[in-house]
């Protein structure tokens, strides 16, 4: 069986999207096959856009697409692969599909209205001109109300169903959507059924300390609908008014460095030495890798792997870092990273990012500088997430985790 898909691009400054590449699958047994091309008229734009400037480079030459197990992902690039939702995402999937089985070409085609970055997908080249990618209004309390009913298998009330529309092109395991307020995109996140602490406040108070700790975040907000907290995040990817149709081009580490999710090939060097390659504000943000590996380290958030991390188009086929998201404590004092600092070393010490830190353009002193001043800031961590509204009992384990990190990766 073969499939075909195409990926059509928000290029800065227009309001549609273009055609700009094929996709060609080819089911052969258990495995699957596949091109890769770029078409010449898009090709010809002086605006055009690599998908990826390392691995789906802008050239007129017809990329193979390597033979791979279906059941480990099949042929598709992780540069498309990276534009699939994570496991929130494809649950609001199946269930909009009646909770069928659908492949991950099926699962494009039915994401591109909220999905990260500037990449549409369609069965065909013409639909590319024609995809409908408005959002419908929703409050917050009926988004907050379907995404619950939708993680305890309730059944969503059919005017909310359009919901399912509207979270499942966005990453990550919570429960999520997209939602229009004042004009701009921002993303919701709500409490998960197995939550034991008040984690969108902890998040947001989280993302006020490491903004305290000079780690770039994007605008926030915590609203409180009846007696739970969402965390309401202005989307980086989507600037200026939502009718202004603009988005700007978005990799995850992952495909920025040709890491899969489920490996352990990603790490803050490899992310470091692609931004030297592509950054267009390499030595900012190599330090700002820096720092936010070291903040990883000091919060205890071992869910810093590669898809918690990503980069923005500036122009030129150059990409800056953008800013951190998911940054939350795990609780856990496991003592290990979840992307590595270098190779597959996971193990989370400072010792390891000061050894390191040449990879990312900085000496001795600069390093030391920047583990003072996260150290610095993260012991001030109680006052602030006491004025923000965190409970006592999640100051509690936050204090405790916090006191056993500190020893774990000998933070000064």
């Amino acid at each position: 069986m073969e499939r075909t898909i195409y990926t059509g691009m928000l290029l800065p400054g227009r309001r549609k999207a273009v055609p700009a590449a094929i996709a060609k699958l080819q089911q052969r047994g258990v495995l699957e096959e596949g091109i890769f091309a770029y078409g010449r008229q898009y090709l010809a734009l002086d605006d055009a856009i690599a998908l990826n400037p390392a691995y789906l480079p802008l050239v007129p030459d017809i990329l193979p697409l390597p033979a791979a197990r279906s059941r480990d992902g099949g042929a598709l690039n992780l540069t498309l692969k990276d534009a699939l939702p994570d496991a929130w995402g494809r649950l609001v999937i199946q269930a909009r599909n009646g909770w069928q089985a659908i492949s991950d070409v099926d699962v494009l085609l039915q994401t591109n209205a909220d999905r990260v970055g500037a990449m549409v997908f369609a069965s065909q080249q013409e639909e590319i001109l024609e995809l409908d990618l408005a959002l419908q209004p929703f409050s917050l309390e009926e988004l907050a109300h379907a995404a619950h009913a939708l993680e305890f298998n309730m059944e969503a009330p059919p005017a909310l169903r359009r919901l399912l529309g509207q979270g499942g092109s966005l990453g990550g395991a919570r429960p999520k959507a997209s939602i229009v307020r004042n004009d701009e995109l921002w993303i919701a996140k709500f409490p998960a059924k197995d939550d034991e602490i008040d984690v969108q406040l902890i998040e947001a108070c989280t993302l006020s300390l490491a903004a305290k700790c000079g780690i770039r975040v994007p605008h926030f907000e915590v609203a409180r609908i009846g007696k739970i907290h969402a965390l309401l995040l202005r989307r980086f990817d989507r600037p200026g008014k939502i009718g202004d149709g603009a988005r700007i081009h978005y990799l995850s580490a992952a495909a920025f460095t040709d890491s899969p999710y489920h490996s352990n090939a990603g790490s803050y060097m490899k992310l470091a030495h692609q931004l030297r390659r592509y950054g267009s504000k390499v030595v900012a943000d190599l330090e700002q890798v820096f720092r936010r590996m070291v903040f990883n380290m000091a919060i205890d958030n071992s869910d810093d792997h590669v898809k918690n991390h990503g980069v923005l188009h500036t122009g030129e086929n150059r990409y800056a870092l953008s800013p951190a998201f998911d940054l939350v404590p795990q609780l856990t004092n496991l003592g290990y990273m979840g992307m590595a600092i270098i190779g597959e070393q996971l193990d989370a010490h400072l010792d390891i990012a000061r050894e390191q830190a040449p990879h990312f353009g900085l000496n001795s002193s600069k390093a030391e500088q920047i583990i003072g001043e996260v150290a610095a800031g993260v012991r001030r961590w109680k006052p602030l997430f006491e004025s923000l509204g965190a409970d006592a009992a999640s100051i509690k384990r936050v204090d405790a985790c916090f006191r056993r990190q500190a020893e774990i990766i000998g933070l000064p």
